[in-house]
Formats: structure tokens, C-alpha cells, sequence
């Protein structure tokens, strides 16, 4: 059953199906600004978000458009939506040929976003779609494994209430986006930025949105056949936060026996207090795992 429709354009929202289901749209703002710090040259395409609350779980849809003028631009839908579909992809590119059929371009669609006009014939595309696919949509078997894809761990990290733990960054290589030296005080600084984002997202969610956000799926266009993926999981009053690429089956079932892993962990039953000291030898069982894996 779909729950919503949104149109953004860079850093704005230009169009919301229901008011309800801005906060989950406004996500997207907040993921985009994690991934320009991670991949500057914006080669990276959002293709999915998954949240998952106490209301149940949601998949976000998302084509995900570089324009000429280098906007990013990005048609949404959310509904809880099987995991692989041919017809989810047919009701995303459906949204998008009846938006551009009136509206072409990015600019376009900007320019007309404060008109009642455009409003009432984005709700009509909407109502028409939100009908012709009222029917649940059903899943599909198709085999996701990629064995020619390189499994690769990004950042590992471990949150309380917005507060980075543990932020540890493996693909050092990063900083060479940026053309910077890759030195401690480099990657220190890279990892705390790529930390305080992820948890801008995690607690946005949770607490504008009403949920949690378990997955978010990227395609990679400059790295042939590459997948990103960020996977975040509460472990009690801490959240565990993932970046990887390669074969997202493998990846998540790495992730949930590392997950598991550090559940069994008492720190982790304990309330954080401040003191980063007691979590300091979680640090060499990520490293320790984490290097066994990738």
C-alpha cells in the first residue's frame, strides 16, 4: 500500500502527498548530506530508505536525478513495499513520466512548486497512481547475490542519543576525494563529521518521524557494478551504524552477526553516562571482526 508521494530538489521539499509524512520525506535532506561528504564528486544515486517502528516498516522508493545544473533531484514514494518488485519499479518510473510529461525540467518544477496549480496536478498523477496500484504489491524471488562484487567495509560505528561512542573509518581512501593527506588528524576529523551526520539522521527519525531507520541503498556510478549500503540497528539505548559496499546479502548477514555479537555485551545493557573509557576494548573486537569479514 503506498503512504505517500514527495518531490525534493537540493534542499527542499517541493512536493508532499500528506503533511503526516513530511518528516519522513525530510530524511532524504539529511541522507544527501552524509553522502556529499562522503563522495563529493556525486557519483552516488539514493535508491532506497527502509524505516522500521513500532507502527511497523516502511520502504521509501527513490529515483535519485543529477540534473545539468549538478541539482540533485529525487521522486519518492513510501509504502510498505516488498524488497524486490518489478511492479514498485513500474509505479516509480509511472510517477515520474506523468510529473515531467507537465513539468521537464528540475527548474521547471521549482518554479511552479509555490503555484496551486502545480499542487492540484500533482495530486491528480497521485490519485491516479495511488488507485491503480492499491492492490498489494507482492514480492518477487529473484536470486541477489553478486559474487563479482568486492565486499568492502567503510565506517563502523557505535551511538548513544546522538552521542558517537566508537567511529571508526577502514576506507581511508576517502579523503583522496577531497585531496586531503590521509594523516591521524585527517581521519579523526573525517570520521567525527561522517559520525555526527549519521546520528542527525538516526535521531531525526526517530524522533520527528516516529520511527527508525534501518537501511539506506545507494548505487555508485563511478565504481562499475558497486552498491553502497548503510545499515543501523539499536542494540538496547546505543545504535550500531554500518557503511559498506559490494553484495548486500553477504553485507547484512555480516552486520547481524556482528549485531549479535554486541548485544551479549553488558556495557551495551548499561545506561551511557559520558565516560567513553569502559567502551574502549569494543574497539579492537569491531577491528578483530570486522577484519575476519572483509
Amino acid at each position: 500500500m503506498i503512504t505517500g508521494f514527495a518531490i525534493i530538489l537540493d534542499e527542499e521539499v517541493l512536493y508532499v502527498s500528506n503533511s503526516n509524512k513530511y518528516p519522513s520525506f525530510e530524511i532524504v535532506l539529511f541522507v544527501e548530506k552524509l553522502t556529499s561528504s562522503l563522495n563529493p564528486k556525486n557519483y552516488w544515486r539514493l535508491t532506497d530508505i527502509y524505516f522500521e517502528g513500532e507502527t511497523g516498516k516502511e520502504r521509501m522508493i527513490i529515483k535519485h536525478i543529477v540534473t545539468e545544473n549538478n541539482q540533485n533531484l529525487f521522486y519518492c514514494i513510501t509504502g510498505d513495499f516488498p524488497f524486490i518488485s518489478k511492479e514498485v519499479s513500474k509505479l516509480l518510473d509511472e510517477y515520474i513520466e506523468k510529473v515531467t510529461a507537465n513539468y521537464e525540467t528540475a527548474e521547471k518544477i521549482k518554479e511552479v512548486s509555490n503555484h496551486s496549480e502545480f499542487s492540484k496536478v500533482i495530486k491528480l498523477i497521485t490519485g491516479y497512481l495511488w488507485d491503480k496500484y492499491r492492490d498489494p504489491i507482492e514480492d518477487e524471488i529473484i536470486d541477489l547475490k553478486c559474487s563479482d562484487l568486492e565486499n568492502k567495509i567503510i565506517y563502523c560505528g557505535i551511538s548513544a542519543q546522538g552521542l558517537p561512542i566508537i567511529s571508526q573509518l577502514y576506507d581511508k581512501t576517502l579523503l583522496n576525494n577531497f585531496h586531503r593527506e590521509i594523516t591521524d588528524e585527517n581521519v579523526e576529523l573525517f570520521t567525527s563529521s561522517i559520525s555526527a551526520k549519521l546520528a542527525t539522521i538516526i535521531m531525526n527519525t526517530q524522533i520527528r518521524a516516529k520511527t527508525n531507520i534501518k537501511e539506506v541503498h545507494f548505487n555508485d556510478l563511478d565504481d562499475h557494478c558497486s552498491k553502497k549500503i548503510i545499515l543501523c540497528s539499536p542494540i538496547n539505548d546505543y545504535s550500531l551504524d554500518f557503511i559498506a559496499s559490494g553484495d548486500f546479502v553477504r553485507i547484512k548477514e555480516i552486520f547481524k552477526q556482528l549485531e549479535e555479537n554486541l548485544s551479549q555485551e553488558q556495557i551495551l545493557r548499561n545506561e551511557f553516562v559520558g565516560d567513553l573509557k569502559p567502551f574502549r576494548y569494543l574497539k579492537t573486537q569491531l577491528n578483530e571482526f570486522l577484519n575476519n569479514n572483509f
